[in-house]
């Protein structure tokens, strides 16, 4: 019996501390679970006004609630996930070291928060200046908006912007009307909307000038060309048609020549060419 009871007494002792052991984890956790974060949200009401007037934005003329807007992501990411309140020197200096990427990104919040033709002058500005690649998309709106506002300081800005960001849509073949160059396949321009013919086309390639210089580069090239009436024309200049091979997303116009631009072409051939 005595060895039984000293048992019993050995068990609840380890249950005792084990329940002990148990409580003193979940307090850890608790504590752990209590440990609060600085919530950016409520960093940026406060900090508001100062970090507006430091990035220079206040002449975009936004309301409160849309300033939080397209403040928002950046601002927190330069608060951080931190338990102590950063001063505003120091998230400014944070955001200012974002450089062109914070206006980029700020230009994108607006064109979400706003649509194209309801955008004051200081805002549209402001978004072709710093959209870059984000424009793409929407360069037909952003043309003809600007178009209408008579802006061509900033239709100019756009047609940098598509030459440097286009990438696969941008074309070999410069639009007569707006002269970007984004004429498509189907000889449309993707952002005037223009339509162009096939003489247009010819003209904008100077067709005959370039055929002759492909005659010297390669003769039988050039004889494949003048036999079939038609060429293939890509950013590398004229293709033979049995040498075609399209790749996918790229660009490309079917030109056919007229009897015209053929005979004048036979006889470049022959003064360049005698005897053939």
């Amino acid at each position: 019996m005595p060895r039984r009871k000293k048992n019993e007494e050995g068990k609840a002792d380890s249950e005792k501390n084990t329940s002990k052991e148990e409580i003193r984890k979940k307090k850890s956790s608790s504590s752990k679970k209590a440990e609060k974060y600085i919530d950016p949200d409520k960093v940026l009401d406060e900090y508001l006004n100062e970090i507006v007037n430091a990035l220079g934005i206040s002449y975009l003329n936004l309301s409160v609630d849309d300033l939080k807007e397209v403040l928002r992501e950046p601002f927190a990411s330069a608060v951080g996930e931190v338990k102590t309140k950063p001063k505003v020197s120091t998230i400014i200096n944070r955001l200012k070291a974002m450089g062109d990427r914070l206006m980029e990104i700020i230009s994108y919040k607006l064109l979400r928060l706003y649509d194209v033709e309801k955008l004051s002058e200081d805002q549209l500005e402001f978004i072709v200046t710093y959209g870059k690649g984000g424009l793409i998309p929407i360069m037909d709106k952003l043309y003809k908006e600007c178009l209408k506002r008579n802006r061509k300081d900033l239709i100019d800005l756009l047609r940098v912007t598509w030459s440097m960001f286009a990438s696969i849509l941008r074309s070999p073949i410069k639009c007569p009307k707006c002269e970007f160059d984004s004429v498509m396949p189907d000889l449309s321009c993707r952002v005037c909307g223009y339509m162009l013919s096939m003489k247009e086309l010819k003209n904008t390639i100077h067709v005959i000038d370039i055929l002759q210089d492909f005659l010297k580069m390669d003769r039988d090239g050039f004889y494949e060309i003048l036999k079939s009436g038609f060429f293939y024309y890509t950013s590398e200049g004229p293709i033979p048609p049995s040498r075609f091979k399209p790749t996918q997303g790229q660009i490309y116009f079917e030109v056919i020549l007229n009897k015209e631009e053929k005979s004048k072409l036979e006889s470049i051939s022959h003064s360049i060419l005698p005897g053939s």
